[in-house]
Parts: structure tokens; sequence; C-alpha cells
């Protein structure tokens, strides 16, 4: 669920160093070393879907406008095939694209429009996501980290009922998904 949300958020953080009001073009690149999860809850375990980071588009040129404060984008869309997430069996991997609908919508498509730079470490971000042919708008807290190759590292909890989802039930119902899933990422961010 995208964790999808994460990837052009963590894509384009690396724009913080513009300062100018106008429209930039600019090409960023997602490292492969890069990671994204989503976990869940049943009434019996948790579970972990990661998504193959070798599936992400790698480069994506976007537009943003702004300040050093708050930036603006333009084409700031991931599309995340949903066959990318790998939830550790066969069965659980079964139940999780069976929960997002994948064979009816392959694909969730994440658009980062706005990011509010709170300090040098930490902003907002304003994500658009779509899962499932619902589109929802979510401001996520994200932790910028400085280096050779800089991260940008967040979470967000997700209800999977306000994408019209209904968890599956395993065993009669014994076996039942929680609501409630949480999207990690980790993206290293190359210019």
């Amino acid at each position: 669920m995208k964790t999808i949300l994460f990837f052009p958020l963590l894509l384009l953080f690396t724009m913080m160093g513009f300062s100018q009001n106008g429209t930039n073009n600019r090409t960023i690149k997602i490292k492969p070393d890069s990671k994204l999860t989503i976990t869940g809850d049943t009434n019996i375990s948790k579970f972990l879907c990661e998504f193959d980071s070798e599936m992400i588009p790698s480069t994506r040129k976007i537009a943003v406008s702004g300040n050093q404060e708050e930036l603006h984008f333009q084409n700031a869309i991931l599309i995340l095939d949903n066959t990318g997430f790998d939830c550790g069996s066969k069965g659980i991997n079964k139940d999780f694209h069976a929960l997002i609908q994948t064979e009816k919508y392959p694909e969730i498509s994440l658009e980062l429009k706005k990011l509010c730079i709170n300090t040098p470490t930490q902003a907002i971000a304003d994500l658009i996501i779509t899962i499932a042919g619902e589109t929802k708008a979510y401001k996520v807290p994200v932790k910028i980290v400085a280096g050779e190759t800089p991260q940008y590292r967040g979470d967000l909890t997700l209800n999977i009922h306000d994408f019209n989802l209904e968890p599956p039930k395993k065993m009669f119902g014994l076996i039942v998904v929680k609501e409630n899933i949480e999207i990690k990422f980790n993206l290293k961010v190359e210019k």
C-alpha cells in the first residue's frame, strides 16, 4: 500500500537545495538498495511484505517549484507493479494480492504534490495514493539523513477500509487480518 506511498516522496527530497521561485526540471534516481515494506497483523501473527527495489522505476523526470521551505511538484508520480511485493510465502502472497485486488488493479500509484521542509532533517510530504482504484490524500512525516547518498525514511499507518478493501479471512474466519497496516520506507536517492 505503497509502500508504496513513499517512493516518489523520497526520490524527490533531493530537491531540498532548490531555492528559487519558478519551475525547475530535474531527473532523480532511486538506488536499488532502497527498502519499502508493508507490515500487517492478524489475530494470530504478524506478516511483512517487502517490495522488490529492482522493480522501482529508477529514473524519473519531475518539475519542482517553490523555495527551501515549501516545494510543489508536477509529474512526481510513481507507479508500482503490485507483483513486486513478496510476503515470504505463496499463501501470504496470494492473500495480500487478493486484498489489494491485483488482478483487477495491477498497480499502485503514488503522487508527491508538496513537500514542507521543517528542519534540515525533517519534512512533511503531501501524497496522493491510489490503491485498488481508490484515491486518498495523506501527509507523511519524513526523516532526512544527509550523506553521500541522501536517505529519506518514514512510515505511515493506513486503514485498509479507507480504500474499500476487505481483509481476507482464513480457516472459516478464525484467522482475520486487522484493518491497519504500516508502510515503512528508506529510500536512497541520487540527483
